[in-house]
């Protein structure tokens, strides 16, 4: 242990334990012993005014939601977090086809549009 953190651990009223690294890792199970993979979605802006939403999978691209197949009220929902969150979501749980995706998110827009 560095001398630095040993004078700060002496030197504390508090007798409680220093933590040196207090994150919670969701990507690696320790009892189970399994690391999960990592998933992101990307916004890419095209030439011509053209959008699409890569996800990737550890890095690598395993979707592409093209904009141009995109309704004006699917692309809203996919500028937010939400609507990021909910392709993750969908591909976490085995859905892979935009097909898929897409209907979720209609879903989406019609639960947040149509409470009266």
């Amino acid at each position: 242990m560095p001398n630095y953190l040993e004078k700060e651990m002496s030197n504390s009223s508090n007798k409680k334990p220093l933590l040196l690294n207090n994150q919670s890792n969701e990507l690696f199970d320790d009892d189970d012993n399994i690391i999960h993979k990592l998933i992101n979605v990307k916004f890419i802006r095209l030439p011509n005014s053209g959008e699409d939403w890569e996800i990737l999978e550890d890095s690598i691209v395993v979707l592409t939601l093209k904009g141009t197949r995109l309704t004006k009220r699917e692309k809203t929902i996919l500028y937010t977090s939400e609507g990021l969150n909910i392709v993750i979501a969908e591909y976490k749980s085995g859905n892979k086809s935009v097909a898929g995706i897409k209907q979720k998110l209609r879903d989406h827009w019609k639960d947040q549009h149509d409470k009266v």
